[in-house]
């Protein structure tokens, strides 16, 4: 795929895509030394937060932020016109980062945007031309036989979207199918290029992604485009190494009791539990989290780690 130049440029612009110094912990337990905060592409510095647990409210913000900051709409109007090329009845985010874009997309477009609702509540969303947010429970609509277009900020291994867990399929996409409705395109305003493609395919989903952190990228945008490199060619293996050479302590505030990103680090310890207990680095992270934060690394996971 080609990278479409202007969001390259407005991620990096906006802070959007930032090198990091040390290693951080992704929210698939991976590790990742480049920061994609694509919702900084709305430029409302931070303020979204406040409209997590409420899709109407968060569209609507949305939909302000893309009036006062034109770089945003224009990247809006990227998406939309992607939309309209693929077809779509429905336009459908999921809670929270998602609703950033695929809101406006919908209010664009005046189509109704489904909110999905990692509670598994789903809610239909009109706010098309002007008009304030009407919000509708699943009750009150069908979606049945609806072509719905899922719009992402960011895809990495796509868990969110679809995943299997025993015989049961989790996700937006299952979610999607379950209220009846046809999905065959999922839009990703930027891919890091870890499987969700691959797995999305296997469900029947077609991703079209804008940006992919790829080798052109990085050459481009990178502070330190050879590292980058690395890690891009191979991040397993570049994680890998770098916990057997360097351990863990650099991301010791994923263990933070109060940080709210614990999960991560329990599907970082899942991930990398072998590689640091063979270096003997599991037990020197015990102690600091120990020394930090006054639990064991049992204790924080309830010994599930």
């Amino acid at each position: 795929m080609e990278n479409n130049k202007r969001i390259s440029e407005l991620l990096v612009e906006t802070k959007a895509y930032t090198d990091l110094d040390q290693p951080v912990i992704l929210t698939s337990g991976a590790l990742g030394i480049y920061y994609i905060n694509t919702e900084k592409l709305c430029q409302d510095g931070g303020e979204f937060e406040k409209y997590g647990e409420k899709s109407g409210e968060m569209i609507q913000h949305a939909v302000r932020m893309m009036k006062e900051h034109p770089t945003f709409e224009e990247v809006i109007d990227i998406l939309a016109e992607k939309v309209k090329e693929v077809g779509a009845d429905t336009i459908s985010g999921g809670q929270r980062r998602d609703w950033i874009f695929s809101g406006p997309v919908a209010a664009k477009l005046d189509m109704p945007h489904v909110s999905l609702y990692k509670d598994g509540k789903v809610e239909l969303v009109a706010a098309g031309k002007g008009k304030a947010a009407d919000v509708q429970s699943a009750d009150s609509y069908s979606l049945d036989c609806q072509n719905v277009v899922h719009i992402v900020d960011l895809i990495t291994e796509a868990s969110s979207c679809y995943r299997k867990e025993g015989d049961k399929e989790k996700g937006w996409i299952p979610m999607l199918r379950k209220e009846g409705a046809y999905i065959k395109d999922l839009l990703a305003v930027v891919t890091r290029l870890q499987g969700g493609e691959e797995r999305l395919a296997s469900a029947g989903v077609k991703v079209t992604p804008f940006v992919a952190i790829d080798e052109d990228f990085l050459r481009i945008y990178s502070k330190d485009p050879e590292r980058a490199l690395a890690y891009q060619a191979d991040p397993e293996a570049w994680s890998r190494n770098y916990l057997r050479e360097n351990g863990a302590l650099a991301l010791l505030p994923a263990f933070n009791p109060e940080g709210g990103k614990l999960d991560r680090a329990k599907k970082f310890l899942d991930r990398y539990r072998s590689v640091l207990c063979t270096t003997g680095k599991i037990h020197e992270l015990d102690r600091a989290v120990h020394d930090k934060y006054g639990k064991h690394l049992e204790e924080l996971f309830k010994g599930g780690e």
